[in-house]
């Protein structure tokens, strides 16, 4: 298995080679969103399963481009996500003090100070030319970090210049602007000529009782015999949540 993964480049699939462009998913988070939608059909046949991921996909990219479109018409040049984020950047650039220099490299830092000004809480060094700070948001998101917005206050140039093209409307509209056809009713279907598929009746999940586990088990996963069980709604040992003396008495009292 490493072997075969050292013979894909490792830009496409390492964080460290990646050159920048994941702009802040860091995670598995787009794959747990995209989960979370096909959550109700995922147990489908194959079948039913690529029709809702299609006709999902064919709604997502209508609204989309609709949104995209109806803000290109008002003016806009970037995304309101990127809007929402400058402005939250901006709030929190307010208590900093920048040092100018290199006027020619655009090179700065950048000192955190209370609201008072009274101590400082962290320096950083701000490079507008290379589009870099140490904190890493400027690299990682494509667009100015709080101390990358404070230089260009200090400067009086606008930021703009510093955002990736990627937040701009006109290239969030062309995404969305590939359409979908309508898929052909299963009546218009051509006939079926290859093999019958029977399922494994073995291979069905019971429809009583709690489904078996597949996950691999560490000894994070053993209970320690030692420690007494507890009762899910008192946490106290010697009884259960079916046996609790609290849910007897509560019964009573009403």
């Amino acid at each position: 298995m490493c072997e075969w993964a050292n013979r894909i480049e490792y830009s496409l699939w390492t964080q460290y080679c990646d050159e920048g462009r994941r702009f802040g998913h860091m995670t598995t988070n787009i794959s747990e969103c995209v989960n979370s939608i096909l959550k109700g059909v995922r147990n489908l046949p194959v079948c039913s399963l690529v029709k809702a991921t299609y006709g999902r996909l064919a709604e997502l990219f209508v609204r989309k481009e609709r949104e995209a479109e109806a803000q290109l018409g008002t003016g806009q040049q970037f995304s309101q996500h990127l809007f929402k984020c400058i402005e939250a950047n901006l709030k929190t650039a307010r208590c900093f003090t920048v040092t100018l220099y290199d006027r020619d490299n655009s090179e700065y830092t950048v000192a955190e100070t209370t609201r008072t000004g009274s101590f400082s809480l962290g320096s950083y060094r701000v490079s507008l030319g290379s589009q870099t700070c140490d904190c890493g948001y400027f690299q990682a998101l494509h667009f100015p970090c709080p101390h990358a917005l404070a230089c260009c206050a200090y400067s009086r140039v606008t930021w703009h210049s510093y955002v990736h093209p990627i937040y701009r409307l006109s290239n969030v509209f062309s995404v969305y602007q590939m359409g979908f056809r309508p898929p052909i009713p299963e009546d218009f279907w051509p006939p079926y000529d290859g093999p019958t598929v029977i399922p494994d009746p073995n291979k069905r999940r019971a429809r009583e009782g709690r489904p078996r586990s597949t996950r691999i088990r560490t000894n994070m996963d053993e209970a320690d015999p030692n420690r007494p069980k507890r009762c899910g709604l008192c946490r106290l040992p010697e009884h259960t949540r079916r046996s609790c003396p609290q849910v007897g008495g509560s019964q009573g009292g009403q």
